[in-house]
């Protein structure tokens, strides 16, 4: 279930703004039982937000864990009454919940304190390409959300907030600066293009600069970095900040649909093919781990990029 995209869905729905085939989309969805505790929880929030004044800031977090603390005396009632099938509809819908409160103190705030807010998410397989209201150019992955106001006029900073993966090719502005937040880590830069990776069930946040020059900050962290074309920066979740050469750009494959190695060991190309054809492959020949590789692949498949590594090494 593509829970980032129901919520969506459903709010332009609320505001009046869905498109015909969302309409028929979303009426489809609501008739899923599986979404029934997901479009109810929504509904409350809606009504619930309309009792807020204009510039509350809602504590996420202590909403979170409270909702947390409900979800798993919910999910023991729910074992000790229901059979199996059953619970697993009702899981599904306590975890689409969860999500949902992740991004609902976005929702209300922008609801209550601004006059118009927009929002993009991508389903699987799904990649959306949009120009934003300053001109800057961004194409979203598959199973990624980005929020933003919907003028940028009058503001210090361009701030936008990312879950996913997204490649960014900014509009150079001197007096605002522009800001992705992420649930781990901030980028800010004044022109540039690079690519941002923040999913959620991973454990790190990357960014990897195209053109220009980027300043990469985990939240957690006092350490700062600064990123240009060719660099890679990447924040494990446990701690380490690690900066890296990446004159190959291969973070980019997912929508340049193509992979170029110079000079790399096939132990670090290897989990760049994995990523760009979703696979995991497991290099047996040890021997060849530590051997170079230099090849470029536009537009392969599996099969050809495998046939070639075949042929070169032998395998």
């Amino acid at each position: 279930m593509d829970t980032t995209k129901h919520i969506l869905l459903f709010f332009k729905k609320l505001r009046g703004e869905l498109q015909p085939e969302e309409r028929q989309e979303l009426l489809g969805l609501e008739a899923k039982e599986e979404n029934t505790s997901l479009f109810k929880n929504l509904e409350e929030l809606w009504e619930r937000s309309g009792q807020y004044k204009q510039g509350y800031e809602p504590d996420v977090e202590a909403g979170l864990a409270r909702f947390q603390q409900r979800l798993a005396t919910e999910k023991k009632r729910q074992a000790e009454k229901r059979p199996a099938r059953r619970m697993l509809y009702s899981w599904r819908a306590a975890a689409a919940a969860i999500a949902l409160l992740a991004m609902g103190g976005w929702w209300l705030w922008q609801i209550q304190s601004a006059p118009a807010a927009l929002a993009y998410a991508t389903a699987a397989g799904e990649v959306l390409e949009t120009k934003l209201p300053d001109g800057s150019l961004i194409m979203l992955n598959e199973h990624s959300s980005l929020h933003l106001p919907a003028s940028f006029e009058g503001l210090a900073a361009r701030k936008v907030q990312l879950q996913g993966e997204a490649y960014f090719k900014v509009a150079h502005q001197d007096d605002a600066p522009f800001i992705i937040q992420m649930p781990e880590a901030t980028v800010e830069v004044l022109g540039t293009a690079f690519n941002l990776r923040a999913y959620p069930n991973e454990p790190f946040t990357e960014v990897e600069v195209q053109e220009g020059r980027v300043r990469f900050t985990p939240l957690s962290s006092q350490r700062a970095i600064e990123l240009q074309a060719g660099e890679r920066g990447i924040f494990y979740h446990h701690g380490e900040v690690a900066q890296q050469s990446a004159p190959d750009l291969n973070a980019l494959a997912w929508h340049t649909h193509r992979l170029e190695f110079r000079n790399v060991p096939l132990q670090e190309a290897l989990p760049a093919i994995e990523r760009y054809y979703k696979v995991k492959l497991e290099l047996r020949n040890q021997q060849a781990a530590s051997c170079a590789l230099s090849m470029a692949f536009s537009q392969e498949t599996l099969q050809g990029v495998l046939d070639a590594l075949k042929l070169i090494y032998g395998f």
